[in-house]
């Protein structure tokens, strides 16, 4: 099945608050990406793989759309993201590229010393057995998208 415009329309504008679609993709954004080992289906009928969670700032809504989608929906470029997540997800010791980096940084998934630490070692061809092993630790947390807390962060109080 090919990209059906008008069935991703169909299914985003009732999730927005415009109902004028040109004005409602302005409301969503990018929070999330995964490959899934079995094949979905993208809301324009298209079967996919590479899922790309997105919110609506205004009415709280979410969802996903395929990678081409939110390439044409919203104006954004995931194929280098989904080359890096590939990349990590098939060999836990490989670098994430510059595009991964910036969206686990951006989502919480980082530690700020591990930020500089993947920018620092992107590059370099060997790593020390700890730096390997720190590498592939922060591998395995943006695979599976666990946010972090930060030092400072305030820790919510039990509800009595």
């Amino acid at each position: 099945m090919t990209h059906n415009f008008e069935r991703l329309k169909a299914h985003i504008l009732p999730l927005s608050s415009s109902s004028d679609f040109q004005i409602a993709k302005t409301e969503w954004d990018l929070v999330g990406v995964e490959i899934s080992e079995e094949l979905d289906e993208c809301p324009c009928g298209k079967r996919i793989k590479e899922h790309c969670y997105i919110h609506n700032r205004l009415t709280g809504s979410e969802t996903y759309v395929g990678n081409v989608c939110i390439n044409r929906f919203m104006g954004l470029y995931t194929g280098t993201l989904f080359a890096g997540l590939k990349r990590i997800k098939a060999d836990g010791d490989a670098a994430p590229n510059d595009a991964l980096i910036e969206h686990a940084n951006s989502h919480g998934y980082l530690y700020d010393n591990e930020y500089e630490f993947l920018k620092q070692t992107a590059k370099k061809r060997s790593l020390s057995d700890k730096q390997l092993s720190w590498r592939q630790k922060i591998n395995r947390r943006i695979i599976s998208q666990t946010v972090v807390r930060k030092r400072g962060d305030v820790k919510p109080k039990p509800s009595s």
